[in-house]
């Protein structure tokens, strides 16, 4: 089962037809603050030949939550559906995943910039103490990425490819490559 995510981390997606999402913005139902990707916590799937978005936004500006339901299909029309946010989020969650997701997977993502602050070097933790799921979601470098691993008790999702191996806070480094978060 795939991990929710910030939206802006599912986009961007690509139609067969060539056409490209990069961004999905929505406005709040309470204020009318036009909320973006990044404020959005859920998934983001091509299926067939329509982009799935099951995610709970939360406005920054009235802290009102609610959730986000809806298709857009090759011309980017967006269409909402009428389905409970959190069904369809599972469904979405649980569809099998397509060659272009496990390759997307693999691919090393765009970072965003933040200032660097001083934290504990990762810590180091035996092999003897990592259980990786038999689910792989892709490869890197000739690495298989196991969807989770379970570290000290805790499942952790697979994140991103760290090619530099930087890790933060609350984040567990894999295979010297991997980047798992709880």
């Amino acid at each position: 089962m795939l991990p929710n995510q910030r939206l802006k981390q599912c986009l961007p997606l690509k139609f067969k037809n060539g056409a490209l999402v990069k961004q999905f913005s929505k406005p709040c139902v309470s204020c009318g603050e036009m909320l973006q990707a990044n404020d959005m916590l859920g998934i983001a799937r091509l299926v067939e030949n329509h982009i799935a978005i099951a995610a709970k936004a939360h406005c920054p500006k009235c802290d009102a939550e609610f959730g986000v339901c809806c298709i857009i299909d090759d011309e980017k029309k967006v269409r909402r559906l009428i389905l409970p946010q959190f069904a369809f989020n599972l469904y979405l969650r649980n569809l099998p995943l397509q060659a272009a997701e496990i390759e997307a997977a693999a691919a090393p993502r765009e970072v965003e910039t933040t200032p660097v602050v001083a934290s504990p070097a990762p810590r180091i933790i035996s092999p003897a103490n990592i259980q990786r799921a038999i689910e792989v979601i892709g490869s890197y470098q000739a690495k298989p990425i196991p969807a989770w691993v379970v570290v000290d008790g805790q499942q952790l999702n697979f994140d991103r490819v760290s090619p530099d191996a930087r890790v933060a806070d609350g984040e567990f480094l894999l295979d010297g490559c991997f980047i798992y978060r709880g």
